[in-house]
């Protein structure tokens, strides 16, 4: 569970920094607010800038792999799903290639796998492609959930 936690934190940390950066990026070249989906970066020591432990709000994660066909086919159900859960899910991607550790602490072992995971750190996991209907479901059960 220890584990799990840190590395919570850990994309917490991601997410919250790459927001930031995509939203000053986006005012300096007056640009629409619409975010896409974001990767998780380190690149630009994301790690260091956010010391937030755990959000407030659920997260869906996609863990995907650029080569992988069935990924490329949920990618844009993603993009619909987001768009009907702005502001009170935070959604990210994750490319297993580029983040194996995640991807090995959190027992991914096939792609596409959406981790659907409540502010105190608990999650379920759908592996493979899904309709839009069977993740607005899980969300509907992951908000009702950190509700509690």
């Amino acid at each position: 569970m220890k584990k799990i936690i840190f590395c919570l934190t850990a994309l917490l940390m991601l997410v919250a920094c790459k927001q930031s950066d995509n939203a000053t990026e986006s005012e300096n070249q007056n640009q629409s607010t619409e975010q896409a989906t974001n990767e998780a970066s380190d690149d630009d020591g994301a790690w260091q800038k956010q010391t937030t432990l755990l959000s407030s709000k659920p997260m869906v994660v996609d863990f995907f792999a650029t080569w992988c066909g069935p990924c490329k086919q949920l990618a844009p159900i993603l993009e619909e799903v987001e768009k009907n859960h702005q502001g009170d899910v935070i959604f990210q991607r994750i490319d297993v290639d580029q983040k194996p550790d995640l991807a090995q602490e959190f027992g991914i072992q096939g792609v596409p796998t959406l981790l659907f995971i409540t502010p105190t750190g608990e999650y379920q996991s759908l592996v493979g492609l899904q309709d839009a209907e069977t993740i607005e479901g899980k969300i509907a059960e992951l908000l009702n959930r950190s509700a509690k």
